[in-house]
Parts: C-alpha cells; structure tokens; sequence
C-alpha cells in the first residue's frame, strides 16, 4: 500500500497567501522524505478554508525541492480556464516534472466559484468541461483544427497558418505522449456519476470517504465502468481519502489530534457540510452507535471518522476497512493547518509511511466482478 497526500488545502482562514503557500511547500519535502507516492493540490478561488487558486505554481516550486513525489492538481476545474492554455501548461509541467506529475480534471463543485467566473450555477459547468477536455486532447494530438463552440473557441496551428514564414512549433504535449499521463478523478456521493464517468474513459479513482458502503459502492461503480468500456480494472489505482493521525498510544494520539488543525477543520468546517448533505450517516452505520448526526462528537471523530492511534491501532482500522470494501493501492491523508504546531503531524505522517503502511495486509490483485 502507497500513501498519498491531498492537500486541499483545509487551511484557516486567516492564514495568508504567503503562508499558505511556504506551508505548502514544507508539507511536499516532509511527503517526499518520508516516501509518500503523490502530492495532490485543490484548485480553489472562493472559499477561504481551501484557497489555492493556483496549484500549479506549488507544483513547479516544489519541483527542485524533492526528489520522488510525484504532483497533481486536483483538480483543475475545466470550465474556468481556456483550453489550450490548460492544455500546453499541463503538458509543458509534466515535461518540467519528467514524469513526476499527474492530472485531475474536474467541472467545479462549488456553487461560489461558479458564479465568480459568470455562471449561474454548478449545473452549468457539464457542458463546458465536457468539451473542454475534448480540445485539450485535440491540442495535445498536434495535428490542425480548427474549432468554434458553444463554450470555447480554439484551434492548432498547421503549415497553412505560417505568417508568412516557417514556424517550428513548440511540443507541449505531455511527458511520454497523452497516452502515458494518468489522469485521476475524486468521487464522494454513492452511487458516484463522477467515477462511472472516469471509469469509462480509464482514469484512476479517488474515493473520499464516507463509509464502508459508499467506499464499495466507490469501487463497484468505477470498475464496472472500466469493464463495459473494455478496460481491465486494478485494485493497485484505487485510492482512497482518510483523515489520520498517529502517535506512540491512542491516548497521546487523541490529545494532538484534537489539538491540531484536524480538530480546527471539522469542527467549525467540516462537520455543518457533512449534516447538510447528509455525509455522516454511512459512518454512524459503520459504527453501530445509531446516534444521530446532530450528536457526532469529538469522540465520535477519533474512534470512527478519523484513522487515529497507535501505529497498531490505525493498521487494524485500515485493515477493518479492507475486509469490509476490499484492498486499495494508496492510501491518501487529507491535509490540515498544523503552521503554528507542525511537527506532531509531519510525525505523523513519517510514520504512517514507514510504521502502518508496509504492515497492512491486503492483496492488491485485479478486480474481479
């Protein structure tokens, strides 16, 4: 099992850009050293929790300070950027990268950020980013077209168009060609339309969880998504999203926890979103407390929503979890803001690569459905 970071970023809201952003950079080292796998960055603009509205500036300046952790931004939210220019920064970064990067690709889910570039609502965004991928891959087959939409317009050059002398042009294509770049799409309701939809174009899926069920439902939805389309679905793509923190006993655990940006996050962020659409409920399932929503503590939290304990005790948690949904291949730590208090997290995190992960049992063979 490979681990995985998801910078969000969850931050508070008075942090500024700056902080945010050295914040950023500290965390991708702290991921590199420890042996995470991949670093994967928000794209935000209107929400002060999670504002980065740029992720592909921590990616290029993150690049020279680590050495194997590969980036993604995830995602990058289709309908607010011109596809060409998308196309050659995402291709031209996988190049800067040599292959340390990845891409997430996503029509927008917040209501705010829709209205700030024009639209009236997130129903709005399918059909621009829909034909927005399209020509992001037209760009990236190098040959000429030419295209007026109804969202975009957009083209590529050929010998044609030359101003009236020969241009060589510039290969912004991605690292190793299209085919090579791998392309990983988040999902949190169940049935998720967003995973059936990556499954069918085989991109990777990234669960955000919300309990056993739903993580199932997860995998069940993407892989046969991938089969219908004539794909060979693998546990070993299959990531998914906790919130984790450990230390040398569940008692000491519990008391960073609750004193760090993870506590800060859910309760004046987290937990109103979870009740209003009704996130919670699949977790109390799993719990067998049968409290209501409107009951979820900070104990509730450490024992069930959050993989928090003793090196031995968040294997067995994460172990629990694969016999109720089956095996994944990463498993990713939601980012928190520990700016103020960072070293009981970068702990953390070092151990959970080096002291839960290599332990945890599960067999990452291809789905069978």
């Amino acid at each position: 099992m490979k681990c995985g970071f998801f910078h969000t970023p969850y931050i508070l809201p008075k942090r500024t850009p700056k902080q945010v952003f050295d914040w950023s950079l500290d965390l991708a080292q702290v991921c590199d050293q420890a042996g995470f796998a991949d670093f994967m960055i928000g794209e935000h603009y209107t929400l002060a929790w999670e504002n980065i509205p740029a992720p592909e500036l921590i990616i290029a300046a993150a690049a020279n300070l680590t050495r194997n952790i590969r980036f993604a931004p995830m995602a990058h939210l289709l309908p607010y950027h011109h596809p060409t220019r998308l196309a050659n920064q995402v291709g031209w970064l996988s190049q800067v990268l040599e292959g340390r990067y990845f891409a997430g690709f996503a029509p927008g889910g917040h209501h705010t950020d829709a209205l700030a570039h024009g639209y009236d609502s997130v129903k709005d965004l399918s059909g621009p980013f829909a034909e927005a991928l399209e020509l992001m891959q037209k760009v990236w087959d190098r040959k000429p077209f030419q295209y007026r939409g109804e969202h975009f317009n957009a083209g590529y050059p050929g010998p044609d168009d030359f101003p009236g002398y020969e241009i060589e042009y510039a290969d912004n294509s991605p690292w190793g060609g299209r085919e090579n770049l791998e392309v990983a799409v988040t999902g949190i309701s169940a049935p998720s339309p967003t995973l059936k939809w990556a499954g069918s174009h085989n991109y990777s899926p990234i669960s955000f969880f919300g309990g056993f069920q739903q993580m199932k439902s997860h995998w069940d939805t993407w892989s046969e998504a991938m089969v219908e389309a004539g794909y060979t679905p693998e546990r070993s793509r299959f990531r998914t999203c906790r919130d984790i923190f450990i230390a040398d006993s569940d008692a000491e655990a519990k008391r960073r926890a609750l004193a760090s940006g993870l506590a800060d996050t859910w309760r004046e962020y987290l937990i109103p979103i979870y009740k209003k659409f009704n996130l919670l409920q699949g977790i109390i399932d799993d719990s067998g407390t049968g409290i209501h929503p409107n009951d979820v503590d900070e104990n509730f939290l450490v024992e069930h929503v959050w993989v928090c304990g003793s090196p031995e005790t968040a294997i067995a948690k994460l172990e629990r979890m694969a016999e109720h949904v089956g095996p994944w291949g990463m498993i990713v730590v939601n980012s928190h803001d520990n700016i103020d208090n960072p070293e009981p997290y970068f702990e953390s995190l070092q151990r959970l690569a080096k002291e839960v992960a290599p332990k945890v049992r599960m067999s990452l063979e291809a789905a069978t459905i």
